[in-house]
């Protein structure tokens, strides 16, 4: 299984570089999970007034819901990726949020320094400069609307050129 990561901070276009991401890569015929990190405190899936939280109230850990269309595994505590990625059997995982695993990452940014202004929601830095690490292949988002490259990293628009996109992903893996 490869995992790629998809970091950025709020409103720099993680969700739709994610989409663009997994469905590129299930048209290329490989099975595809996600993960999505929630940053919202006090953010739960489920409620203590539901079922699945009295069953959870009394002791089941985990809880399953399921209906016609789909099934949830809610488990009642906070796991770590390598916890999560033990319940996936695909060929890609794609990670939407910060991963601690040291996997591949596509940096986000709706500027490529703090120092420029545009960004939505201001007051917090939401460059590309803010989500480089050791671990990332290349950038996207808002910026990728001005800039082709970042300190030495190719910027590609998930939207216009989701092909470039995967493939640089694919390419950072060494069969």
């Amino acid at each position: 299984m490869k995992v790629v990561n998809v970091q950025g901070r709020k409103k720099t276009g993680k969700t739709t570089t994610v989409t663009n991401i997994i469905a590129e890569l299930c048209r290329r015929g490989y099975s595809v999970g996600s993960i999505k990190s929630i940053h919202i405190d006090g953010f739960t899936m489920d409620n203590d007034n539901a079922d699945t939280g009295k069953h959870a109230a009394a002791g089941a850990n985990p809880v399953t819901a399921r209906c016609h269309g789909e099934t949830n595994i809610m488990f009642k505590e906070k796991m770590n990726l390598r916890e999560i990625l033990k319940h996936y059997d695909n060929d890609w995982v794609v990670i939407e949020g910060h991963a601690d695993i040291g996997c591949p990452n596509i940096a986000l940014g709706c500027t490529a320094e703090p120092e420029n202004s545009g960004c939505p929601e201001s007051g917090k830095d939401r460059s590309l400069a803010s989500q480089i690490d050791e671990n990332t292949i290349a950038c996207s988002g808002i910026v990728s609307n001005e800039i082709e490259e970042f300190h030495g990293l190719p910027v590609v628009s998930a939207v216009t050129d989701v092909k470039r996109l995967v493939d640089i992903i694919e390419g950072s893996f060494k069969d």
